[in-house]
């Protein structure tokens, strides 16, 4: 039997809502708002987004003098402000809408953010206003059980052509009806996108699911399901007393308690069955670990990134590297929003410079020589007679990131003489300001140390230990032979 493309439901339609003249955002209009309900109700759905947007709008404009710019003074909302708000609509919703406001020289005055979620698109046939967006903050109906059309506000789509502006100035009655313009970015161009959750959409909800199944569970003190069988009630009143003595007998806070059940008559009777589900505990587990795991991998994130891995928080290099990985995978999107933001700048009454680079997001490790037990090792290794002053140096330098400067400041009598002259020198080494081998292990320096007291007395080769750094730790060879010599160059 062959799949054909009729067997595969759309994720989402847009069919034409005659009756409020724009096309649906999915067969009930609330498709956005759906995504917002549903990330909000999963704990895995919830971190995965906030941090696929945190990378998106990274540490704010690179331009302290745009980061600080006002472009929305009524609001006081800064470019930095209007960014983070992007990135988080990008994040949730794969687009984002911005109200771009123009004074009488055809400037942009002002920049404020839509919610995604309230931008819908009007449709051609509509007689009062073809082909521009809506813009209303109840299409799902929470608020209201109908569509309140005095409400909805219809706003041009971006063009900033100064001949275009003034046409809709006049169409509005002037500028003081004019409404501006909006501009709409979407992953799929000017259509409706799919969230980047929508893929395990299916998965989020369960997750949510699965968090709801163990508050149940304590809520009802960790009881089995059963089933109760009683004679005919009276009437429903009768019931619904019965059903909560049910309700109340059950739960953390009612834990342990009897509940007595008089019969009206002799032929009355209840009865209760335990029903009994196999291996629940372990369909659990691996139905939550699984749908986890496929909303973390739909989102591309490095697991170490969100602790995900039990017991395990990271070293600083992995926690560098995962950072610098999803600096990648995110990259198209920023460039994307700085893009929009340089036309969003352009002609505008806003003065800065044309740099809209955002900063990537930055690992935040902790050094090991900034750490307690790192602290007692640099200690312990500058006491240690064993070594010479120049392998120290270089265990500073490799091992706990020091810079050339400040482990001379801790060694300061690790100097050679310059070749062909007179004069004393402190020892640059640049092979030493690489060290990509070693990085973040304060655990690994112990190990080092340990093969250079073998070396220096004498219980392994100088070439045993520079094959054990190569192959072990990822030195290079000069690094590895510069560790294990065994004493300074004379200096005269």
């Amino acid at each position: 039997m062959k799949a054909t493309i009729t067997d595969i439901e759309k994720r989402i339609v847009t069919p034409v809502n005659k009756t409020e003249g724009i096309l649906n955002y999915d067969i009930d209009n609330s498709y956005p708002q759906r995504i917002n309900t549903i990330i909000n109700s999963s704990g895995t759905g919830t971190l995965c987004t906030s941090l696929f947007g945190k990378f998106l709008y990274g540490g704010g404009f690179v331009q302290e003098a745009l980061a600080k710019t006002i472009v929305s003074p009524s609001k006081k909302m800064t470019a930095n402000k209007l960014l983070f708000k992007t990135g988080k609509a990008v994040s949730k919703f794969n687009g984002f809408a911005i109200h771009v406001n123009y004074n009488a020289l055809y400037k942009k005055s002002s920049l404020n953010y839509v919610p995604f979620q309230d931008v819908r698109f009007t449709t051609s046939e509509n007689e009062d206003y073809p082909d521009m967006i809506a813009v209303y903050d109840d299409w799902d109906k929470t608020k209201s059980s109908k569509i309140k059309k005095e409400e909805i506000d219809y706003i041009n789509f971006y063009n900033p052509d100064p001949e275009v502006i003034q046409s809709e100035v006049d169409a509005a009655g002037g500028w003081e009806n004019y409404k501006g313009q909006i501009y709409y970015w979407s992953v799929d161009g000017m259509e409706y996108p799919l969230a980047p959750s929508d893929s395990v959409l299916e998965d989020v909800q369960t997750d949510s699911h699965a968090k709801v199944f163990k508050f149940r569970n304590i809520t009802t003190n960790f009881m089995a399901s059963h089933i109760l069988e009683t004679g005919e009630f009276e009437d429903e009143i009768e019931k619904e007393a019965f059903l909560d003595n049910i309700n109340t007998f059950q739960g953390s806070d009612d834990a342990s308690k009897i509940l007595l059940l008089e019969k009206s008559t002799n032929e009355s009777s209840f009865v209760l069955t335990k029903v009994d589900i196999q291996d629940i505990d372990k369909l659990y587990q691996f139905t939550e670990e699984s749908v986890r795991d496929n909303i973390i991998r739909n989102y591309l994130i490095p697991s170490v990134l969100l602790l995900a891995t039990p017991g395990k928080l990271g070293t600083a290099d992995e926690i560098k590297d995962a950072t610098a990985f999803y600096n990648g995978v995110t990259e198209d999107y920023r460039t994307v929003i700085e893009e929009s933001f340089a036309e969003l700048f352009n002609d505008s009454m806003f003065i800065v410079e044309h740099e809209f680079d955002i900063i990537e997001v930055v690992a935040k490790t902790v050094e090991p020589k900034d750490t307690n037990e790192g602290k007692k090792e640099i200690v312990a290794l500058l006491g240690n007679n064993l070594l010479s002053e120049k392998q120290k140096k270089t265990i500073l330098e490799v091992v706990y990131n020091y810079s050339t400067e400040e482990s001379f400041k801790l060694i300061p009598t690790a100097i050679t003489k310059t070749e062909g002259t007179d004069e004393t020198v402190e020892s640059v080494d640049e092979e030493a300001k690489a060290r990509a081998g070693l990085r973040g292990s304060v655990g690994g320096s112990n190990s080092i140390v340990a093969i250079q007291e073998k070396v220096n007395t004498g219980i392994i080769s100088e070439q045993q230990a520079v094959a054990v750094l190569e192959l072990i730790f990822g030195l290079s060879e000069i690094q590895a032979r510069r560790m294990v010599q065994k004493t300074d160059i004379n200096v005269n």
